[in-house]
């Protein structure tokens, strides 16, 4: 995996596969972020995220709650209404959420600590901006969306989803989505959407040697290259014309979310990728990756403790 012209045989010959007809979600509590609906007023145009492809999948499972987190709670409730058309007996729930306010993700995992029980937990929200832009807290955007907010609420959910895997004696799953542009990135990049998809791997490697599997299942998975909103800021057509060419449909992209969630009791860790478990870039399992992971793992929990006190992380102090 990595090289572009493997990259595009895989878009082209790979197709993704959606779970079996037999699997049953029954009992089961599914948390996704980013599964709204994007209108784009400009070209009026409604593009779909991969997650709510994902979470559409997971309906027809009959879980007996589906969570989605969302920025914009009126085109969350347009996806409900989307997902229900075809799954009219599940229930779901709204519930807002903001990757760019650590007050936003504190409330919302607030939230789910006073879910009876949580199964499996899909953290896909993320945003792709080609230009550099300042977050609210200073940040390069995509570094504080895709890489500071993804880390914070991966930790705060933790312990609910061990809480279960405590009661049950089953792990709990909770997967990072990422993308095969990590491979694509030298680290020494400072900001843009490849380097904190890097980030979101080496994260997730290092929170999961720290978690036992028995417990929390922990994973990333590359959803492919897809045709969805996510690359609604790119400004060059070339982009328009290889997601005509070799993009996957928005559909595809969530078997592939849906599959890493669900089926691969051998992932803790691992990056999966055309649905099976793969090795993710040679500089993240070099001598120098490791060292980097742990390094990444170290300022961002003293980065959050600083920026977000309010936040209970004190248990992942080295």
């Amino acid at each position: 995996m990595g090289g572009f012209l493997e990259f595009l045989w895989n878009q082209l010959v790979f197709k993704p596969q959606p779970l079996a007809a037999s699997k049953t979600l029954e009992g089961k509590t599914i948390l996704i972020t980013g599964a709204n609906i994007l209108d784009i007023p400009c070209t009026c145009t409604t593009l779909l995220r991969l997650g709510l492809e994902a979470a559409r999948e997971l309906a027809t499972h009959a879980p007996s709650l589906l969570i989605l987190g969302v920025r914009d709670a009126k085109k969350g409730e347009t996806a409900k209404q989307s997902i229900q058309e075809t799954s009219p007996d599940v229930a779901i729930e709204i519930w807002t959420l903001d990757y760019n306010s650590y007050a936003s993700l504190i409330a919302f995992a607030n939230r789910a600590a006073s879910l009876e029980h949580l199964d499996y937990v899909l953290l896909n929200a993320g945003i792709k901006m080609m230009e550099y832009q300042v977050s609210n807290g200073g940040h390069e955007t995509n570094v504080r969306i895709n890489h500071l907010g993804t880390s914070l609420l991966s930790l705060l959910l933790l312990p609910n989803l061990e809480r279960r895997a405590n009661v049950t004696g089953t792990p709990s799953s909770l997967t990072i989505v990422t993308s095969e542009g990590h491979f694509w990135v030298p680290f020494h990049e400072r900001r843009r959407y490849y380097t904190s998809k890097l980030l979101n791997v080496l994260w997730t490697r290092e929170l999961a040697a720290r978690i036992d599997s028995k417990e929390v299942l922990i994973n990333t998975v590359n959803p492919g290259f897809c045709y969805s909103g996510l690359h609604r800021h790119e400004s060059t057509g070339i982009i328009k014309i290889f997601l005509w060419l070799f993009g996957w449909s928005n559909e595809q992209g969530g078997h592939c979310l849906v599959d890493a969630l669900l089926e691969h009791e051998d992932s803790h860790g691992e990056y999966v990728s055309l649905q099976r478990v793969l090795s993710p870039s040679n500089f993240v399992i070099s001598d120098e990756g490791e060292v980097a992971q742990k390094q990444i793992w170290r300022e961002t929990i003293e980065l959050l403790k600083n920026e977000a006190p309010e936040a209970d992380i004190s248990s992942f102090d080295d």
